[in-house]
C-alpha cells in the first residue's frame, strides 16, 4: 500500500519513492525463507568488465597520480587508449611510441602475438598515438627519465635487480584488481578491462555506428559482430533494457512505448 502524506495545502500526495520500493519487494509473510537447499546450474559470467562511465576512467587516473603511482597510470591510460592484448602491452618499449630524437611517433606498428600465431598470412596492426597517451608517458618520465629501449612498464620487483624487465601478465593483473579494491569499482576487473574499455568507448563514441562494430571485429579477430558486442558488454545491456521495456500484462501500460494506447480493450486489440 503506498503511503500519503498530507500538505495543508493539498489533499493527498503520493510518496513515489516508496511506491517503487513496494513494487520490488515482497511482504514477508507473502514468502516464507527456503526449508530445502536450491542449486541452480549457471555459466561462468565473464571475468571482467568495462569501465562504462567516463568520470570513474578520469577518477582512476587522479588517484594513481595523487598517489606518484605514474607507471600504473601510464599502464591504464595506455591500455585503455590502445586496445591491445596484455601480452602485446607489456612488451611495448619506449621506442615503440617515440623516435630517435625525441619527438612523438604519429602511429607504429605491432605484429600480435595471438593473431601472429594463428593467421596463416602475418599482419602488422597500426596503434595511433593520441595525446592522452602522450601526456601519460611525459608525466612518467618526467619522474622516471628511462632509455629509448626501456620497458614501459618496467618490473619494480626486487627480484629483478633494477634489470630492464618488464611487468608479468600476473602482476599486471594484480595492480589492476588492486586498483578497483581501492576505489570500490562496481565493474569486475582484470587485464581484460583495458581492452573492453577501448572497444566500448569507440562503439559509444561512434554512436554505435556498424561500421565501427565491423572495424573493431577486424581488430579484434572476431568470427563475428556479435561476438565483439558480447565481449565489450553492449549486448548484455541491450538484453537487460529489452527485458525491462517488455511489460506484457500490467493494467496500464501493455507495452512501454507502444502505439497501443492502455485505455483500449482488450478485445479490440485482436
Amino acid at each position: 500500500m503506498a503511503e500519503i502524506i498530507k500538505f495543508n495545502n493539498f489533499n493527498s500526495c503520493i510518496n513515489i519513492t516508496k511506491v517503487d520500493k513496494s513494487r520490488f519487494k515482497v511482504k514477508e509473510e507473502l514468502l516464507l525463507p527456503a526449508t530445502d537447499k536450491v542449486e541452480i546450474e549457471l555459466a561462468q559470467d565473464h571475468t571482467s568488465e568495462p569501465i562504462k562511465d567516463i568520470n570513474t576512467i578520469n577518477n582512476i587516473s587522479k588517484y594513481l597520480i595523487a598517489n606518484k603511482r605514474y607507471r600504473d597510470n601510464m599502464f591504464f591510460i595506455v591500455g585503455i587508449n590502445f586496445g591491445l592484448r596484455v601480452s602485446d602491452l607489456l612488451k611495448l618499449r619506449f621506442v615503440n611510441l617515440i623516435n630517435e630524437d625525441n619527438t612523438f611517433k604519429t602511429t607504429f606498428p605491432v605484429l600480435e602475438q595471438k593473431t601472429k600465431n594463428t593467421r596463416k598470412k602475418k599482419k602488422n596492426r597500426y596503434i595511433t598515438i593520441n595525446e592522452a597517451v602522450m601526456d601519460a608517458v611525459l608525466l612518467y618520465l618526467e619522474h622516471f627519465p628511462s632509455h629509448l629501449d626501456d620497458y614501459m612498464f618496467k618490473s619494480e620487483s626486487n627480484r629483478t635487480g633494477g634489470r630492464n624487465v618488464p611487468l608479468t601478465r600476473k602482476s599486471a593483473d594484480r595492480i589492476l584488481k588492486n586498483i578497483a579494491s581501492e576505489l570500490n569499482l562496481k565493474e569486475k576487473v582484470s587485464t581484460h578491462t583495458l581492452r573492453k574499455t577501448f572497444a566500448y568507448h569507440q562503439m559509444v563514441m561512434s554512436n554505435n555506428d556498424p561500421r565501427k562494430l565491423l572495424l573493431l571485429q577486424k581488430m579484434f579477430g572476431h568470427s563475428s559482430a556479435a561476438q565483439t558486442l558480447d565481449y565489450i558488454g553492449i549486448t548484455g545491456e541491450e538484453i537487460e533494457m529489452a527485458y525491462k521495456s517488455l511489460n506484457l500484462g500490467i493494467n496500464n501500460n501493455y507495452l512501454v512505448n507502444s502505439q497501443i494506447r492502455s485505455d483500449k480493450n482488450v478485445s479490440d486489440l485482436a
